[in-house]
This record gives C-alpha cells, sequence and structure tokens, in this order.
C-alpha cells in the first residue's frame, strides 16, 4: 500500500509539473524543433549514452573488487541495461539500484557492504559532477543574471559540500549520535557499509567518474546539435550538475523534473524555451531507447532463467530484504 502510494506521488509529480511546463512552453514550437532533429548526430548522442553505461561498469567493478566481489563487466553492463528499463518505464525510480542489489547477493559473502556500493557507485558520480559545475561557473557567471548565477553556484557547492560530510566518518559518528537509534542504527550500519571499500577504490571511481561526467556532458551537447543549437559546451558542464539532482526528485522517469530545470537553466544563457524543452525531449528520447535494449536483455535472460526477479513485487522484496541487512 505504501509503494503505491510513493508511486502514485511520483505520478502526480511529473504530470503536475508537465501541466505547469504547457502553460510556459510552446509545446507545438518543441515538436517543430523535434521534427527536424539531426537523426545522425542523435545517433552519436546514443551511442556516447552506452559508453556511459560501460564505464559506470568499470566504476562500480573498482568498489566490488575492494570488496573481494568479482563480477564480470558483461553482467554489471547487464544491470546497467536492465536498471535503466525498470528506471524509465516504471514509477518506481529505485527499481534499478533494487535490482542491482538483489544481484550482489549472488556473488557476495559480504551482502550489506556488497549492498553500499550501490550507492558510493552513484556518490562518485554526483561528487565529481559537482566539483566539475564549480570549475565551469567562472566561464559562465558574467553571462548569467546575478541571482540566478549564485544559485547555480550555490546549490553545487551545497551538494559537494554535503557529499564531502559522508566521508567524514568521525562527524558523521558524532552526527549520528543525535538521532533516535531507531533511525541512527540503520543509518549507521549503511555508513560502515559504504566505508568498506577502501580509499584507493573510492579515489578509482572518482577519477572514472571524470571521464564518466566528460562523456556525459559531450552527449547532451550532441543532442543540443542535432536540434540545430551552437551552445558553448561549458554550459552544459555548469548546468548538468543541477539537472542531475533535479532528476533525483520523486517523479515517473524524471519526466517533469528534468524539463522543468532545462526550461529554467537554458533559458539562462538565452536558450528559447520551446528549444530547452526540445533538448531535454530529445535526451528522453535517447533514455527511452536504451531502455529499451534494457527490456529485450531482461526478456532473453529471463527465457534463459538467468534474470532478476521477476516483477514489481520481487523487485520490492529484495529492498525489503537488503534493508533488514542493512
Amino acid at each position: 500500500m505504501k509503494n503505491r502510494l510513493i508511486n502514485l506521488l511520483k505520478l502526480l509529480v511529473s504530470l503536475g509539473l508537465l501541466a505547469l511546463l504547457s502553460r510556459l512552453v510552446d509545446w507545438r514550437a518543441a515538436w517543430e524543433v523535434l521534427k527536424a532533429m539531426h537523426w545522425g548526430y542523435l545517433g552519436l548522442a546514443f551511442l556516447l549514452f552506452q559508453v556511459t553505461f560501460l564505464l559506470r561498469s568499470y566504476r562500480w567493478r573498482a568498489l566490488l573488487d575492494a570488496l573481494d566481489t568479482h563480477v564480470p563487466i558483461p553482467r554489471l553492463l547487464y544491470l546497467y541495461y536492465v536498471g535503466g528499463f525498470f528506471n524509465t518505464f516504471l514509477p518506481s525510480g529505485f527499481g534499478g539500484d533494487a535490482i542491482k542489489m538483489y544481484e550482489l547477493g549472488r556473488y557476495s559473502h559480504r551482502p550489506s557492504e556488497a549492498v553500499g556500493t550501490v550507492l558510493v557507485d552513484r556518490l562518485a558520480g554526483i561528487i565529481v559532477l559537482l566539483a566539475m559545475g564549480i570549475l565551469a561557473w567562472p566561464f559562465v557567471y558574467r553571462d548569467l543574471p546575478a541571482r540566478e548565477a549564485t544559485f547555480v553556484l550555490g546549490v553545487s557547492c551545497a551538494g559537494l559540500v554535503a557529499s564531502w560530510v559522508l566521508f567524514q566518518r568521525r562527524l558523521v559518528e558524532w552526527l549520528l549520535k543525535f538521532l533516535p537509534k531507531r533511525v541512527g542504527a540503520p543509518l549507521g550500519r549503511l555508513y560502515t557499509a559504504i566505508h568498506t571499500c577502501g580509499t584507493r577504490a573510492l579515489w578509482k571511481s572518482l577519477a572514472i567518474s571524470v571521464l564518466f561526467n566528460l562523456v556525459l556532458f559531450t552527449m547532451t551537447f550532441v543532442i543540443a546539435i542535432a536540434l540545430g543549437q551552437r551552445i558553448p559546451f561549458i554550459y552544459f558542464v555548469a548546468f548538468m550538475p543541477i539537472i542531475s539532482l533535479s532528476m533525483l526528485i520523486p517523479s515517473v522517469g524524471a519526466l517533469g523534473t528534468r524539463e522543468g530545470a532545462y526550461v529554467l537553466l537554458f533559458g539562462l544563457a538565452n536558450v528559447p524555451q520551446h528549444v530547452a524543452m526540445a533538448m531535454s525531449l530529445g535526451f528522453y528520447l535517447v533514455n527511452v531507447l536504451t531502455g529499451v535494449i534494457g527490456a529485450v536483455l531482461y526478456a532473453i535472460a529471463a527465457a534463459k532463467g538467468m534474470g532478476v526477479p521477476r516483477g514489481k513485487e520481487a523487485v520490492d522484496g529484495s529492498v525489503d530484504r537488503r534493508a533488514r541487512i542493512q
């Protein structure tokens, strides 16, 4: 019942934001921009997105290897594709992570610590993304209104500081003491699991994240080119951290949250609202096409008896079991 309510909330968030955007953006004009898309460049953007999946697989393996949990790259890549399918087509944005958590139980004798790598994998990407956004800010702030420029910098800095705090073990352990035991105890166990990877593995994952984000920026840049836009590359470096954070807001496939962030941020760079909307929908199209690949791989693996939990109940159950382990 609780999961249904959460999924309903996500659906309402997406529908509400899309309804609001429909009053602010000329959807017909956005559609005309999409119809004029250069499909060759879109194909290039699609291929670059597949490269990000491969890089994320190597980043995750670096963390798992530190726990003596050796999962083949093809299997990790498979999990990312299937996770992409679940996250794109199902209301539960956590579905992809649930699949990874379930799968790790088949390979690891330290399931609690291995589950922690799923979170560290995400965190490594976010930390580098925010850091690169801060580095790009000096090159774009002069072209932005003062208040909005401060907002862009503030969000990136706040996110980076929050990520830094997670790696300050003594500080976090001290802060957890002020939480009720019912909340602090499981958070403490999860925090310990995250830190078992070790410093060397964390640095390796951060290094891979630099390359991953550069490819991601290039992919979004190419989507803009496919739509006939010549926007300086540095804007994608500066804006993608906030766009990525907006996609963490509960919604269905990030619909509504991503589009709103695109319209708001690229509007500051004098990109027409309907064009920014088209750019966001282009990004979503690449996600959908990639999700289709995940669906096909999932169906093939399920037919061979090598898939992951069947159905939503199995996925949700895997999350509950891992939560109890934590």
